[in-house]
Formats: structure tokens, sequence, C-alpha cells
């Protein structure tokens, strides 16, 4: 079997995201393009996972709670959780390793909380898309311990891919998983041995993928994290 997916998409609680982005929207447009697993990865956070999660049983789309948490040295990590506790409590504690920087939304944009009815509830008031104190082992070491998966986002965009960040990628079997931007080349030795992703990390409902790029695995988020796990991640 194998199982159409984009695994990195952030909702309306990011900055950076357009504010109907809500996870409802998402999760909806996700299944309009005939994808099956689909990722919800905000920075630094994943309090929108719960309504994200419950678009997912509504649509039939099988929902990975995660987020994308930036290290120290800038370098942007895809945490993926096998449940929404495990996220949440994961994203409890890279919240508290964010600078104490508040966000202002006239300049940064809106982060917006909902509800699992997709309605807004609330904002959190440290802007998300800084950088922890958290080292890039720190990162994969948190992860690991609520029972997660680290992946580098974009390795080969800009500053804060892990090529634009540290200018290598840490020697195998650290980060056996690994997201390529198919919008920029990737130096074959980046990769090598590696398991590559391809993924939308979309801002706006449009630019979430189609159908595009699958995984040979059933359609349920526990099979993509097996895969990932079996794989060394």
């Amino acid at each position: 079997m194998s199982a159409f997916v984009d695994l990195h998409i952030h909702s309306c609680l990011s900055p950076c995201a357009q504010d109907d982005m809500t996870p409802w929207n998402l999760v909806g447009m996700a299944r309009v393009k005939g994808l099956r697993v689909v990722a919800i990865t905000d920075h630094n956070t994943a309090k929108n996972a719960p309504a994200a999660m419950a678009a997912g049983e509504e649509y039939g789309v099988s929902v990975i709670p995660g987020m994308e948490i930036t290290s120290r040295e800038e370098v942007h990590i895809l945490g993926y959780f096998p449940a929404v506790e495990n996220a949440l409590a994961a994203g409890e504690e890279v919240y508290a390793h964010l600078a104490g920087v508040r966000n202002r939304p006239a300049l940064f944009g809106n982060q917006i909380l909902v509800n699992l009815d997709d309605e807004p509830c609330g904002t959190l008031d440290k802007l998300l898309i800084g950088a922890t104190d958290l080292t890039v082992d720190a990162v994969r070491a948190l992860v690991a311990a609520h029972g997660g998966v680290s992946v580098p986002a974009h390795i080969n965009r800009g500053s804060n891919g892990m090529l634009g960040a540290l200018g290598f990628m840490p020697p195998l079997p650290v980060f056996p998983v690994a997201e390529v931007y198919r919008g920029a080349p990737c130096p074959a030795h980046a990769t090598q041995g590696r398991f590559v992703l391809h993924s939308s990390d979309a801002h706006r409902l449009e630019d979430i993928s189609e159908a595009d790029f699958s995984l040979e695995v059933p359609p349920k988020a526990s099979e993509v994290l097996a895969l990932f796990r079996a794989l060394g991640a």
C-alpha cells in the first residue's frame, strides 16, 4: 500500500501562516487534494494539534501531531509524535526554551489558537518563530524523550536548513530521514544513505501539496512513524 502525504504544514498558530490556515481548513484542503496523511507542524508549539486531529477524524485524513522546532543554531527540525498528548507535552518544554520576546502581530502576524470546533480561542504571547536555547542534539533528545522522531526540515533551503545553518549534515546514523526542498539543488553527499522526504511547508491553503509524494505504507500516521523508526530515526 502507499499513501500520499504532506508532513510539513503550518496552521494559523504560526505567525508566518495566513489566518485562514485553521486546522479544519487545512485538513479539509488536504482531503480535497487527495492526501491521506498530513502533519501539523507549527513553529515551536503543538497547541493547534488537537483541533487538527479532530478534523482528521471527520475528514478521513490521518494527522501526525508535530511541530517545527528551531534550535539554538537556527536549524529547523520537525518533531513527529505518536499521540497528541506527547506532542503537547513536548511543546510545553519547547515553548519554555523560547526567549521571552513577545509577538507583535502587526509586524510578525497573528498566533491564533483554535478550539476543537475550529473557533479562535486565544493567542500565544511569545514570538513562535524565534530560536530556542536548545542545541540540535538537545532538540533531538527532547523529541525522543516524548516518544517522537526528529527530521531536519528543508535541509537545502536558506539559513534555517541544516546545510545553511551548520554547513554540513551530521554523520549517519544521526538523522537518517531528512526533508529536502524541491525548489533548490541539494548536494548528493547530504542525502547519501538517508531517506528523503518532500513536503510543502505550507503557510497558505493553496500551497498544501498535491498528491505527488507518497510513502509505501498504509495510510495511517502510526505507519509513517513506524517507517521512520525502522529507518533509525
